[in-house]
């Protein structure tokens, strides 16, 4: 039997964030007659039994976007919901020695003993595994009885990145598209390109909902801690680099790669946030 022994906190009233050993956060929201699972992590353990745990209700998994440590757990359930863009454009990142090596990574990174073990505890998706792909789109909501939760549209850290709306909870869960360390470096001749210009709309979108939501929870905790909201500047701070370098008014910094062995990368700076950028990327290509 695998592991079930993630770190849980209860945020709100019957909301719950898991810590996936600082690989990512998933995020359980519980209604009446059923719980809304946001995101899978890498695939680390028996996350549906922990999730068990907490609530015998059925399942609804929807994902915030198709990176690895978002979609690692995704083999263990019947289906999904993520947006079609995102579909097939990480598919190698799902893979057995890929989330090993993202898990090895982090907790060298982090140096601290996991209650995991990388060869025990991620394995392969079950024999026959083949969850089924249901479209996920802007404004599309979810009654999980006496809750009803609203998925938003906000491309930028990849094409089909989604957000999601709580008005019981009043909480933004904002997947990875509003980290402090926010990744926007794609080109146009990439399949997963959104250039910032595209993106800066998106979230100027986000951060005019400011009024539905009082917090805002992102999928990964190393810029904040475990079980507490990103600070409120964090979203503006995201918009105002978006905009310096839609303007061309950005002073370009150089940073290490993210993971050892990869190039270095260009970023611009507000605050405690810093953006990565290609400067080809910055502009919404025209078309002729």
């Amino acid at each position: 039997m695998t592991t079930q022994a993630y770190p849980v906190k209860e945020i709100a009233k019957n909301t719950y964030e898991i810590d996936e050993f600082d690989c990512a956060s998933i995020f359980l929201l519980v209604g009446e007659e059923k719980a809304l699972v946001i995101d899978t992590g890498s695939g680390i353990g028996d996350l549906k039994g922990a999730i068990s745990k907490i609530t015998k209700k059925p399942l609804i998994l929807v994902l915030t976007h198709g990176h690895g440590d978002h979609v690692g757990g995704l083999g263990w359930f019947d289906e999904y919901y993520m947006n079609s863009d995102d579909l097939g454009k990480y598919t190698w990142m799902e893979g057995l020695e890929s989330r090993k090596h993202y898990a090895k990574i982090i907790a060298d990174r982090e140096g601290k003993k996991y209650d995991y073990d990388i060869d025990k505890d991620i394995l392969p998706w079950p024999v026959g595994s083949n969850p089924k792909h249901l479209n996920l789109e802007d404004g599309q909501k979810f009654d999980l009885g006496g809750r009803v939760v609203t998925a938003f549209h906000c491309p930028g850290h990849t094409p089909g990145s989604m957000v999601f709306l709580d008005t019981q909870s009043r909480i933004l869960f904002s997947g990875d598209s509003c980290n402090c360390n926010m990744l926007l470096g794609s080109k146009p001749d990439d399949p997963t390109f959104t250039s910032i210009e595209r993106a800066l709309k998106a979230l100027k979108r986000i951060y005019d909902m400011g009024e539905e939501y009082d917090r805002n929870f992102n999928q990964h905790h190393d810029f904040r801690p475990f079980g507490e909201p990103l600070e409120e500047n964090v979203l503006p701070n995201i918009i105002r680099c978006c905009e310096d370098l839609v303007r061309g008014n950005y002073v370009e910094e150089l940073m290490p790669g993210l993971f050892p062995g990869m190039p270095e990368r260009t970023v611009v700076r507000s605050g405690s946030v810093f953006v990565t950028y290609v400067k080809e990327g910055i502009k919404e290509p025209k078309l002729i």
